[in-house]
């Protein structure tokens, strides 16, 4: 684990389950709960992660097999869902599939929205380096937003915005 990530994945993800039992972020009346499982070994990311993917997020299932951020716990309609590492690589495999000429040899798949079908995908940008999509079904890859920042920072924004869709 890159030692200049960690400690800011960690205080992240505290800072997320420090949310703890369900309870009212607005006026919508809508419960929402954030809840951690524990880390993966490093035999589940290194069976289930392919080489190419971005380092940050080895790092963040290192912390966090997977998680529930701000879901509704009453309905299901809300939140982020970051997938385990299988469960990430069942997803995009399904996802190249079924989205052929929208998913990239190399995009992972992190994570899944509940109530809506968008997807958080890493993938490779024109220099090489990782970028941050929102895959949304009816749209064109072209027409995805993308993310500013890191991975880290990306979660950071969705805590501070109390899981609204800030892009």
């Amino acid at each position: 684990m890159t030692e200049a990530l960690a400690p800011d994945l960690r205080r992240l993800l505290a800072r997320f389950a420090a949310l703890g039992q369900p309870r009212r972020y607005d006026d919508s009346g809508f419960r929402l709960a954030s809840t951690l499982e524990p880390p993966a070994t490093a035999h589940e990311i290194a069976a289930t992660v392919p080489e190419h993917a971005p380092d940050e997020l080895r790092e963040l299932w290192s912390l966090t097999r997977g998680a529930r951020l701000f879901e509704d716990v009453d309905y299901g309609q809300w939140g982020m869902v970051i997938l385990s590492p299988a469960a990430s690589a069942r997803r995009t495999a399904h996802e190249r599939i079924a989205r052929p000429d929208e998913l990239r040899p190399h995009d992972v798949v992190i994570a899944e929205f509940l109530g809506d079908s968008d997807l958080l995908i890493a993938s490779v940008d024109g220099s090489g380096g990782w970028q941050l999509r929102v895959a949304e079904p009816l749209l064109p890859r072209e027409d995805w937003p993308v993310l500013q920042g890191s991975l880290a920072g990306v979660l950071w924004r969705f805590l501070a915005s109390g899981g609204e869709k800030y892009w």
